[in-house]
């Protein structure tokens, strides 16, 4: 894989006490790139941390580059499945158009497009936070957070007291509760994503199917309010497959929740496969368990760290965007590369406040860009049949005329035409986010606290970004224009 970078070897220069609240991706990788940046990481999970999902996550270049970065290419390169193209089809099966990903294409932007089953990347990031000595607790209930004092409070009276705690707790967060002083409620928008996956050695036993598995292809169904896509994980050993649908009827929703503990057979949804692609047919034959997931629209938070700047939200509690999305991993792995690359430049506890402000100056509006574009973009690839969707399958078949292009000098206008504003998306680079924060504000930083060592904190207002305000807008979900990829 192109890119593999060299693992930073930044060391804080003061060790703070740090509690994860939540010990799934997004909680691990926080606790591992905060414990690698010299600070005593605990993670606390309310479940025994066991559990697996067998669903597929996609990882763009910018996610890529982070994992490599953390030393994960030898295992990514034995469970990874290289992306080759995407292809696009009409429900029947006939082919709209495809997007190749040109070789020279990914050594730019210094990552592949990768896809990871979720489970693998949970087990690789664990056994990578494990080695760098986070402590894991589970079997944890978290009653509440001492936002006065930072510590949290479990069921029993235990408290865990810390400089600072993450909230890595998923969308129904807790930690944002104390965040925001307030419950953020949303409502069930439509959506539902409903996640499956198959053995390959039993798909290739059928001459329809195997064509789906001698590939590391992304396979798009574009069906009347229904996106289907499926790719091969796990070293090619499951194919997983997302159907994600709009515009379900209220009380449907109401039988399902955010969760992703719960299975159902295919024929429990009532769906008419039908007239799809005789490969979509077969697979939903096969299909034994099937996970049911609701989209909850909540507000987009303006900010992701409390008043004091002592509580920050990561993650899923930061940022829910809609199930089974193509950067809701590499989000997280955005939030946990943006905290530990601070917190390697902290000299003193005193300096928490001013980290945490940095790191919302930083994550804020690259969240709440990602947050519209991913419903943007399932909102337009699971669109009812009629203007919307006529639009996007003749931007799809455009794509096809631009196969044949030299990407070597391709100009900017077809560019554009085939990745749009993709490339906002993929060419982030979470370190170097870091390092212009830190270019603009470290020297006052470093100064402020050389000044308060010596005299104690200087009386006035600062020169320093200050903590932030809480405030709260809802996000209207309108849609603009956009090219498809």
């Amino acid at each position: 894989m192109p890119g593999q970078l060299t693992i930073n070897p930044r060391r804080a220069g003061a060790s703070l006490r740090v509690v994860v609240v939540g010990g799934g991706i997004a909680g691990i990788a926080a606790a591992f790139t905060l414990q690698r940046a010299g600070h005593s990481v605990t993670v606390v999970e309310r479940t025994d941390g066991k559990a697996r999902s067998h669903g597929g996550i996609r990882s763009p270049p910018n996610m890529t580059r982070i994992l490599m970065d953390w030393g994960l290419g030898p295992a990514l390169a034995k469970l990874a499945v290289k992306c080759r193209q995407f292809l696009f089809h009409e429900p029947n099966g006939e082919l709209l158009g495809l997007v190749q990903l040109h070789e020279d294409f990914l050594v730019d932007l210094m990552g592949d497009f990768v896809f990871i089953q979720h489970g693998d990347l949970q087990t690789m990031l664990l056994d990578l936070a494990t080695r760098e000595g986070v402590e894991f607790r589970y079997n944890c209930n978290v009653e509440a957070i001492d936002t006065h004092d930072i510590a949290v409070l479990f069921a029993g009276g235990e408290r865990l007291d810390a400089d600072f705690v993450v909230g890595a707790d998923g969308p129904d967060s807790l930690v944002r509760t104390e965040v925001m002083s307030e419950q953020i409620t949303g409502y069930a928008d439509g959506h539902l994503s409903l996640t499956m996956a198959f053995p390959t050695d039993v798909m290739r036993e059928d001459e329809d199917l195997r064509t789906l598995v001698d590939e590391g292809n992304w396979w798009v169904w574009l069906g009347p309010s229904t996106l289907i896509h499926g790719s091969l994980v796990s070293g090619k050993k499951e194919f997983t497959l997302i159907i994600g649908l709009q515009g379900v009827p209220q009380e449907t929703l109401a039988k399902y929740d955010e969760s992703w503990d719960k299975t159902y057979p295919i024929e429990h949804f009532g769906i008419d496969f039908s007239t799809y692609d005789i490969r979509v047919q077969k697979m939903m034959k096969l299909a034994r368990k099937v996970t049911p997931t609701v989209h909850i629209r909540r507000p987009i938070l303006d900010s992701s760290v409390c008043h004091l700047a002592r509580l920050v939200v990561v993650g899923e509690a930061a940022h829910p965007l809609v199930p089974a999305g193509q950067h809701n991993a590499g989000l997280a792995m955005e939030d946990a590369e943006t905290l530990g690359a601070l917190f390697t430049r902290i000299q003193h506890r005193s300096q928490v406040q001013r980290i945490l402000a940095g790191f919302e100056e930083i994550r804020q509006p690259r969240c709440n860009y990602a947050q519209n574009w991913e419903l943007r973009k399932r909102i337009m690839m699971s669109a009812p049949l009629g203007p919307e969707q006529k639009k996007r399958d003749e931007g799809i078949r455009r794509m096809a005329a631009n196969l044949d292009v030299d990407w070597e000098h391709i100009d900017e206008t077809r560019f554009r035409e085939m990745w749009g504003d993709e490339m906002e998306m993929f060419s982030h680079s979470s370190t170097e986010a870091v390092e212009d924060w830190w270019a603009k504000w470290g020297s006052l930083l470093a100064r402020d606290m050389a000044r308060d060592t010596a005299t104690g904190p200087a009386p006035g207002k600062s020169e320093l970004p200050p903590t932030p305000t809480v405030q709260v807008n809802v996000s209207t979900g309108q849609q603009r224009s956009m090219i498809v990829y």
